[in-house]
């Protein structure tokens, strides 16, 4: 055997022994990180990320809230699905992740007296490290652009402890829904999707509870459309008592 295959094997060896400590150690180094930036308790089941090809695949993420927040569950991800165009930042000056799908089980959000919420907390978190889509960078927002979104959304939870009695109040929301050329939140608040979350009856204070733009829009864009169902309402019951009273007027006249 030459030496010139000996060393190839012996760099094929070398190479395979560091890409499964890389998948060993990674999970519980990303949880470990994550718990320590945000004081969240993760946990996740796989991760698996290629630096080459930018595909990222987690399954099984949960998030616990920490102390004082009485309700210890955050939310429950099913898996996470992306892949990353790794040198879209450097040419292009934004990140750029050409599909990513997102299957969420449950989230709930919580706010406490003077109104503090998970929610708030962890995207705080995440703006003090610089972490996140988004998060800023020397004061300017990290730009981004994701080509193709896929969102499956199956329960949302409120527990709101900041008035004299707990207002607890759960939606079985079921979206699943596709959305393209995303590079703002508020960008997913298409009209099905709000349409969706005023048919449950979403009218809490959402702008409380989810702090930042996306907590605006989605208040604006529920409340938007509440306004108009309760208009299209009460001109339909207007139309009805108008109908009702032309028909009364016709009978009285029919009769001899």
């Amino acid at each position: 055997m030459s030496r010139t295959l000996k060393a190839c094997l012996c760099l094929g060896g070398f190479l395979a022994v560091c890409a499964l400590a890389w998948m060993a150690f990674l999970p519980a180094a990303a949880v470990h990180e994550l718990n320590a930036v945000t004081g969240f308790e993760f946990h996740t089941e796989v991760l698996a990320v290629n630096p080459l090809t930018g595909s990222v695949v987690v399954r099984g993420l949960p998030a616990r809230n920490p102390a004082p927040f009485p309700v210890p569950f955050f939310f429950d991800m099913r898996a996470v699905r992306a892949r990353v165009a790794v040198f879209s930042s450097l040419f292009s000056g934004r990140v750029v992740i050409d599909d990513l799908d997102v299957d969420i089980a449950k989230v709930e959000l919580v706010r406490l007296h003077g109104g503090r919420t998970n929610a708030g907390d962890l995207m705080a978190a995440f703006g003090r490290t610089g972490a996140g889509v988004g998060a800023a960078q020397g004061g300017k927002p990290v730009a981004y652009l994701v080509r193709k979104l896929h969102v499956r959304f199956d329960q949302l939870a409120i527990a709101d402890y900041s008035g004299s009695s707990t207002d607890e109040k759960s939606y079985n929301l079921h979206i699943d829904q596709e959305f393209t050329d995303i590079s703002s939140p508020t960008q997913l608040l298409i009209p099905s999707v709000v349409r969706n979350l005023t048919t449950f009856g979403l009218h809490h204070d959402v702008e409380g509870m989810l702090p930042g733009d996306f907590g605006k829009a989605l208040a604006g864009a529920v409340g938007g459309a509440t306004t108009v169902g309760m208009k299209l309402k009460d001109a339909t019951v207007d139309t009805g008592t108008y109908l009702k009273g032309v028909l009364d007027k016709l009978e009285q006249k029919a009769k001899p």
